[in-house]
């Protein structure tokens, strides 16, 4: 009964291990990775409008150039 009482014996911790991972470090990651995913969402929805906007604008100098093309070959002709 008396052995129930004992303190066990501590085992021993080598020094050049890495620290052990804690509950606060692991919420810190998730945090993190909240934030980076945010700024990512962020950064594509401003790619994806400028995407849109130069294919609008590809689209407008494309219409441009083809009436332009049709004028000086009417005139050549």
């Amino acid at each position: 009964m008396i052995s129930m009482y004992k303190q066990k014996k501590k085992r021993a911790v080598d020094p050049n291990a890495p620290p052990r991972p804690t509950l606060l470090g692991h919420e810190k990651v998730i945090k993190d990775t909240k934030q980076l995913l945010q700024k990512h969402e962020y950064e594509i929805g401003q790619l994806r409008e400028l995407v849109r906007e130069l294919e609008s604008k590809l689209a407008h100098q494309t219409n441009y150039l083809n009436t332009l093309h049709r004028v000086i070959q009417g005139l050549i002709k």
